[in-house]
């Protein structure tokens, strides 16, 4: 699975609060680009103030991924942000 290009993907931001099953019920999509995904987890650069320790859900494909955002950083008016899956 370890992939150097980037390319678009679709992700909610999981809420703490939200029933499990049915967080996109309460979350919109939103998108990002991944930027070297492997098998730990991925970078990513998006409109979205992602935080530390937010839970993020990925749509990959047919396959979705859930990771935690380690570290973030604004700059151009986007967040480059890096995710842990879990």
């Amino acid at each position: 699975m370890d992939e150097q290009h980037s390319h678009e993907v679709e992700f909610i931001v999981i809420d703490d609060h939200a029933d499990f099953g049915n967080e996109e019920l309460k979350n919109p999509r939103n998108t990002g680009t991944l930027i070297d995904l492997d098998s730990s987890g991925t970078g990513m650069l998006t409109h979205v103030p992602l935080q530390p320790g937010d839970m993020v859900r990925l749509g990959l494909g047919d396959a979705s991924k859930t990771g935690v955002i380690m570290w973030s950083v604004e700059s151009s008016n986007k967040f480059r942000v890096q995710m842990r899956f879990v």
